[in-house]
């Protein structure tokens, strides 16, 4: 769908609140009037102070002087309590929008979240919410500016008619000059749009670099500093040089219309001087004609550059709704639930999968059954879809073509929520959060008793101890100054030991232990065997001396499900599977460190 302005606009509206519309419209009526009278009153203000001291009368000065200035005290007043009231409906609407984005986002599929395009794209496309002075609450203010600038300007334009029309007819074009060099400027911007974003995306990705602790050990020890200091750097002279040629359109554009402005306004001055020197107005006429030009070419301009910034906002939201119209975001679940009593079966009949944008499968026509209450661990080389299969299974990534059942029925028939509770993982990139470690495992439950049992099944009860709050124990110092930060072992304990306490049906361990040592591993592996007995369990390791516990292993390659069998089958049949865990065995008894594969 094609978002015009005025569609925007319409769509924009019908998002405020029904009863926060009434009010909105009746404080733009009031706006509008009260602002043009601050115009109108502030400029007869002037022509009414010269007259009247032409009467040598100083009461009647002061006193049409009170006056006046009691309707302009009353109107601004009226203005900045109308101005607050519609802020607050604007940021709401706003605020109203960044939650939906949020929920949004939680919800997009996961494959999404991974593609480096979708997320520039959506980068840019929710820039629109960033500010209260831009894009889509921008729109709201620019609106709501214009109307009373209209009726300003009319007001002024049939002062000048009565006066001269010649006059009004100069203004006009003196003003539809700054009209124009706003618009080819804006035109300029829009077209090198592209560049600015992309120059911008790479100053913030090594802002991002270069503030992030994660990257600080691999910078130092390789003195990668120079290198990414002139990145950013050249980064930020080509984002300098769009800038400044929008600078030199900007200068050439605006001395061309000065040059103009000078010998139309001179014009209208002329006429208004001479219309006194041949005694048709008063001097204090003289002072409200001249006036009138001065702030008829203001408000005129002003509404020009209220348009320029409208179309801008505009366009800014409607790419966001033309972002959100163009992508098949979310995978469509069904209604039927799941047991949470049985371990699950999982079975692949002709899957493929590829991610978004990309051409390339990662994988091609897959069959594969996991049987309920089955051990299976999945091997293989680096890149050949290990990760990919469990993310498929998780839910996180939706099939390409072919089917994926879970207990005989499409994965996607389930109730997504639903589904997920039956399934426990531990991923290859352990995350805390900043929480306590009791809160790292419980989540929003609160059952304290069986998080603990948990954290001692994974051996942490002694670390845990050595901590001054215990269980309490703050993690990371995101939020708490007391915050502690685990090591990569004991990370990826804890993280097991979430999983251990969510339970499932279905639990799986995607090589969640690089950080310990091959020993370390096998006794988890072994003692979290016992654990999840009678469980559906996946577990993917590149050390293959955790696999013999498995009731079959898979081993795939780049070309797919290479080889599928007990560990004795596999090593009968002497073939990958075997040559890697000869080779892995043989640095084990040398003494060696053992090397991926």
């Amino acid at each position: 769908m094609k978002y015009t302005v005025l569609k925007t606009l319409h769509k924009q509206f019908k998002e405020i609140d029904t009863k926060d519309k009434c009010l909105v419209i009746i404080i733009c009526l009031f706006q509008m009037i009260f602002k043009t009278i601050l115009t109108i009153i502030s400029l007869f203000l002037l022509r009414i102070v010269i007259d009247d001291l032409a009467f040598n009368d100083f009461n009647l000065v002061k006193n049409n002087i009170l006056i006046l200035v009691g309707i302009l005290l009353i109107s601004g007043v009226i203005c900045a309590i109308c101005e607050s009231f519609t802020d607050n409906i604007f940021i709401k609407v706003r605020m109203n929008k960044l939650k939906e984005i949020i929920k949004f986002y939680q919800k997009i599929d996961y494959e999404y979240i991974e593609d480096d395009k979708f997320q520039e794209e959506f980068s840019y496309a929710v820039q629109t919410y960033d500010s209260d002075n831009t894009g889509y609450e921008g729109t709201f203010y620019n609106i709501f500016n214009l109307l009373p600038y209209f009726l300003s300007a009319l007001v002024l334009a049939i002062i000048l008619i009565l006066v001269n029309p010649f006059i009004l007819l100069a203004v006009l074009v003196s003003a539809s000059l700054g009209i124009l060099v706003n618009y080819l400027v804006y035109r300029f911007q829009d077209k090198t749009k592209d560049r600015r974003n992309a120059s911008f995306h790479q100053i913030d990705y090594f802002e991002k670099i270069l503030a992030d602790y994660h990257y600080a050990k691999d910078i130092k020890i390789y003195n990668m500093q120079k290198y990414i200091t002139n990145k950013y750097n050249n980064c930020i002279i080509n984002y300098k040089s769009v800038l400044k040629e929008i600078a030199n359109k900007r200068f050439l554009y605006s001395f061309l219309e000065i040059l103009g402005l000078l010998i139309l306004d001179s014009f209208s001055f002329f006429l208004i001087i001479n219309s006194y020197y041949n005694n048709s107005i008063t001097l204090g006429e003289l002072a409200l004609y001249l006036s009138v030009i001065v702030s008829l070419n203001t408000v005129i301009k002003e509404i020009a550059n209220v348009l320029v910034d409208l179309i801008k906002n505009v366009k800014m939201t409607a790419d966001y709704y033309s972002f959100i119209d163009k992508y098949n975001l979310f995978s469509k679940w069904g209604t039927k639930e799941i047991s949470l009593d049985k371990p699950l079966e999982i079975e692949f009949k002709n899957v493929s999968f590829k991610y978004p944008n990309s051409n390339n499968y990662v994988l091609n026509n897959l069959n594969l059954k996991i049987h309920a209450s089955e051990k299976l661990a999945i091997v293989g080389e680096n890149g050949a879809g290990k990760s990919t299969i469990i993310k498929l299974i998780c839910g996180l990534y939706k099939v390409t073509s072919g089917t994926l059942l879970v207990n005989g029925i499409n994965i996607l028939d389930y109730d997504k929520d639903k589904y997920l509770k039956a399934i426990a993982c531990v991923f290859q990139d352990v995350n805390l959060y900043s929480g306590t470690i009791l809160d790292n495992i419980m989540g929003t439950s609160n059952d304290k008793e069986r998080a603990i049992k948990a954290l001692k099944q994974m051996k942490l009860e002694k670390k845990i101890n050595e901590l001054p709050l215990k269980y309490e124990q703050p993690l990371l110092k995101v939020t708490e100054e007391e915050g502690v930060e685990l090591s990569g072992g004991e990370a990826q304990k804890l993280a097991i030991a979430r999983a251990l306490y969510k339970g499932g049906n279905l639990v799986i361990l995607d090589e969640p232990t690089s950080a310990l040592d091959a020993m370390a591993e096998a006794d988890i592996y072994n003692d979290f065997s016992k654990l999840v007995e009678g469980k559906t369990a996946i577990y993917i390791s590149h050390r293959l001396s955790s696999t013999k516990f498995c009731d079959h292993i898979a081993l795939f390659s780049k070309d797919g499900l290479e080889e599928y069998g007990t560990h004795e089958s596999l090593m009968a049949l002497k073939g990958k599977y075997y040559n890697l865990y000869t080779i892995q065995g043989k640095y084990y008894e040398e003494g060696l460190n053992e090397k991926d594969f």
